[in-house]
């Protein structure tokens, strides 16, 4: 009973996994937010911008650091000292008469070895940020940042969903393309039929017999090369999704149902539309944010940083390797300070700095303002083209329904 449930899961199993992926443009566009190469790599953005704001605030907090070394003098330093030594002994026995007047020369250089063999030194030390412009300027740009990639990322998200929608519908116009081929294609082959028994019997000429057959011929052309764009389309669609290639797709949309589903009431109005919301635009108007903030760091620089330390170590200096054995003699080493560091004079270079970013805020107003006239002028045109192709559809419609009443 067993082998046989098992058998029946296993069968299960493969006629599911040979039945093709059902999808209809939403559950395309859906899964396309999932598994599209861009779209992943767009959410990896936002997840290091997180990080990059964690790291830029992490530079105001305490840091902590601890060292150590060891030191192993195989020949000890030495240092030529002044031979004061031998004056004074010489000027004892001059004094006691012991020696004449004059004995000893001049006084030479003495060598002279300070130091032991072992060293060893180990501490810890604690740095603490009182006040920087810059670093309060820039937790601001990376928070900044982070809401860009945020931005972006909707971008994205429009771009996906707007190649899904691309790949979907042409999929969808080679799929019915290909099957009214073939009905052209069988038509023709019946016409040729009539025709060429309308040449033996001596109706027609030699002539209309091979125009009707280099008619069919590259009417048959089309056909292959449609069912070879019916695969590619698909492959394409698939690419677009993210899914892989060797996994098959159905489409549950057609063309009709996709046109019924489109509201063009706000595509019929005459008003310049809105962009305020659109990702370029808030692209721009967060790069202006992000370069106000530059040109506001740029300008804290003029103000001072303060920061405090404190550290503390050990040292022992041995001239055998028993540190370990307990006993000896370390030295301790504690101090604790602040660090001011205060602008002067740097020649015109930090001047020169605000004027860069200064330029470069304008140049980002000119950018945006651009942004929004480019994504007007072309939210026109694309309403102008949409309501043209809907026009055509519609007509092409009404030109098929007479031509087959009239067939």
């Amino acid at each position: 009973m067993r082998i046989f449930t098992l058998c029946l899961y296993l069968l299960i199993g493969t006629v599911l996994l040979g039945q093709p992926l059902e999808l209809s443009l939403d559950q395309a566009q859906q899964k396309a937010l999932e598994l599209n190469r861009n779209a992943q790599i767009s959410k990896l953005e936002i997840e290091k911008a997180k990080y990059i704001v964690k790291e830029t605030l992490a530079i105001g907090l305490p840091q902590v650091n601890a060292e150590g070394s060891f030191q192993n003098f195989l020949d000890i330093p030495t240092t030529v000292l002044p031979d004061f030594i031998s004056p004074t002994v010489y000027q004892v026995l001059i004094d006691e008469e012991l020696v004449p007047e004059g004995s000893g020369g001049q006084p030479g250089l003495v060598p002279a070895q300070f130091g032991t063999e072992y060293n060893v030194s180990g501490g810890v030390s604690l740095s603490q940020l009182i006040f920087n412009g810059s670093y309060l300027i820039g937790l601001q740009a990376a928070k900044t940042y982070l809401e860009l990639s945020k931005v972006q990322d909707l971008k994205t998200t429009m771009e996906v969903k707007e190649a899904v929608t691309m790949a979907y519908t042409t999929a969808l116009i080679a799929k019915e393309n290909t099957p009214v081929l073939r009905d052209s294609q069988e038509k023709l082959r019946e016409m040729l039929t009539e025709i060429e028994a309308l040449y033996a019997e001596g109706f027609v000429e030699e002539q209309d017999v091979q125009q009707m057959r280099l008619t069919l011929n590259t009417l048959s052309s089309q056909v292959r090369n449609a069912e070879r764009q019916e695969e590619l389309t698909m492959q394409l669609l698939k690419f677009q999704i993210g899914i892989g290639l060797d996994q098959s797709i159905a489409l549950s949309d057609d063309i009709n149902s996709l046109a019924a589903q489109m509201d063009v009431s706000s595509l019929l109005a005459d008003a310049v539309p809105t962009v305020e919301d659109h990702p370029d635009r808030v692209a721009t108007q967060t790069n202006i944010d992000i370069q106000r903030l530059r040109l506001r760091e740029q300008r804290s620089r003029y103000l001072p940083v303060l920061s405090g330390f404190v550290s503390h170590s050990q040292q022992a200096q041995r001239n055998e390797f028993d540190f370990f054995e307990g006993g000896g003699e370390w030295f301790p080493n504690t101090v604790w300070g602040i660090n001011l560091q205060v602008p002067v004079f740097s020649s015109g270079m930090k001047a020169s700095a605000v004027k860069q970013r200064e330029v470069d805020l304008k140049q980002a107003e000119i950018m945006d303002d651009q942004t929004r006239e480019a994504l007007q002028i072309s939210a026109i045109q694309s309403r102008s083209e949409y309501l043209y192709a809907l026009d055509s559809y519609e007509t092409a419609v009404e030109n098929l329904d007479i031509a087959i009443s009239i067939r």
